[in-house]
């Protein structure tokens, strides 16, 4: 469907502890290797954030500023069995577990005047959708975490709700890479087909009444 320009953020973190070598990270590297975007008229601005709670901020900023259409995070959900599309973000912080810069968060609000939760900005039953088609099992999930996923999908959807028009907003869960489950191949491929999603559901929001959920 892809035909007017449209810019995409695609980010995914880095190392934390317990996770040396983090999937999301691998998701997004391969992503921003596949030429067939460009050919499609698809810009991506891709990031590898920080596991640390300020330099994620600021590597996400940095993508903000670029005015996408949508923006895809990925992250890594050591107990999933299944790909998860998150559809509320959380003002919570964990004050128990350091990131990788081994800083704690003093409260257990992410922002102290911010509201409660933030839904998911776009349709999530069509990410949804769009990843299954890989081949893969993909649920709707409520619980992002109290970590840094959680935390960037919060700030991703705060920091850009008076845009004009706000961009869609999805962040997508996977599982560890594990033998037998999940390869790192399967989960490029599902990482590919929603960054596609976020493409075609992008274009659509220009024409249609954008549906959340």
């Amino acid at each position: 469907m892809i035909s007017p320009r449209v810019r995409i953020a695609v980010a995914g973190f880095g190392p934390f502890p317990g996770v040396p070598k983090n999937p999301s990270g691998e998701i997004v590297r391969a992503i921003a290797r596949i030429r067939r975007f460009r050919a499609a008229s698809i810009a991506l601005d891709t990031a590898i954030f920080p596991t640390a709670y300020g330099a994620a901020d600021a590597a996400l900023e940095k993508l903000i500023a670029r005015k996408p259409d949508a923006i895809v995070l990925f992250g890594v959900a050591g107990r999933a069995k299944n790909i998860r599309v998150e559809t509320i973000a959380r003002n919570r912080a964990s004050i128990l577990h350091p990131d990788h810069a081994r800083f704690t968060p003093l409260a257990r609000k992410l922002s102290q005047d911010g509201v409660d939760l933030l839904k998911v900005r776009g349709p999530a039953t069509q990410m949804r959708a769009a990843i299954r088609a890989t081949g893969v099992k993909t649920e709707l999930s409520t619980d992002a975490g109290s970590y840094l996923c959680n935390a960037m999908f919060y700030r991703a959807l705060a920091a850009t709700a008076a845009f004009s028009p706000p961009p869609l907003t999805f962040f997508i869960h996977v599982p560890p890479v594990t033998a037998g489950a999940f390869s790192m191949k399967m989960l490029i491929s599902a990482g590919e087909a929603a960054v596609w999603g976020a493409a075609n559901e992008a274009v659509k929001a220009r024409f249609v009444p954008r549906r959340d959920g």
